[in-house]
């Protein structure tokens, strides 16, 4: 695979620890966690292939090519093993890479990726801003100054639906939206078809899968986020819920279940 531009983000010094975010959003989507995780690591986060200033994934996309993508990036970085950590699409990327090339993950972990299947339009995963965002990073690449009121009203709903905070890290993502390439639809179509809990269930690394529980916002995502949990059955996986939705890496209890889980807590056994 020949080696087009990657682009990352890399915070601090110490065991490397690549980060790869959802659709519509920067690598940067990351930095709370890689600043919640403490000392002792390095973080890369990366803009997914075709979104933001990474190139995208010439011809054909499938499954393996992604997982070599995040390996050409490892290798062009001389990381040997390293843990991974994916939201949503950055989820598939993970596990294509830790299905792969198991020998260069120590520790993959999953933020609310990799247990449910997903439908055409996974509005109930993500909400209705799940088929806002895209149009408007359409719009943003079609007139680089959108008007800030547009973009403030669409973080404060983000914000609200999701029951998280509006500060720094949540101003960085909305401000800032990247440009998404053609070639970024044959990834969201990757996605859209790949069946997540099969190659969830046929990973061999070690692998912490958070996931929202979805209690009390939308009742039917609830029930089929408990069933896709209750289902997923591999010894290497280790299950842990959260309250709240799609986006848990706003969740105080997922920053200290990265941060045990990094550092090989015995609870993580």
């Amino acid at each position: 695979m020949s080696l087009n531009k990657i682009h990352a983000e890399i915070i601090g010094e110490g065991k490397p620890v690549l980060f790869l975010p959802s659709a519509d959003f920067y690598g940067n989507q990351g930095k709370q966690l890689a600043d919640q995780a403490g000392a002792g690591y390095t973080f890369h986060l990366l803009d997914l292939p075709g979104i933001g200033q990474s190139d995208g994934i010439e011809k054909s996309i499938s499954v393996k090519k992604l997982g070599e993508w995040v390996k050409s990036y490892a290798d062009a970085q001389g990381l040997e093993r390293i843990s991974v950590i994916g939201h949503s699409l950055g989820g598939l990327a993970a596990i294509s890479f830790a299905l792969h090339y198991p020998e260069k993950v120590d520790r993959l972990i999953l933020l609310d990726a990799g247990h449910k299947a997903l439908g055409a339009f996974p509005v109930s995963e993500f909400g209705v801003l799940g088929l806002v965002l895209p149009f408007i990073s359409f719009v943003h690449r079609l007139y680089p100054a959108p008007n800030p009121n547009d973009l403030t009203e669409l973080l404060h709903r983000f914000c609200e639906i999701h029951q998280t905070e509006v500060n720094h890290y949540t101003k960085q993502m909305f401000y800032n939206l990247p440009d998404i390439s053609p070639s970024a639809i044959k990834l969201y179509m990757l996605y859209y078809r790949t069946n997540l809990p099969k190659l969830t269930r046929k990973l061999k690394v070690s692998t912490l899968l958070i996931w929202a529980d979805f209690a009390g916002i939308d009742e039917k995502e609830a029930i089929r986020s408990q069933k896709a949990a209750e289902a997923m059955q591999n010894e290497h996986v280790l299950l842990k819920k959260v309250s709240g939705t799609h986006f848990v890496q706003f969740r105080e209890a997922t920053h200290q279940y990265i941060a045990g889980y990094l550092k090989g807590n015995a609870s993580f056994a």
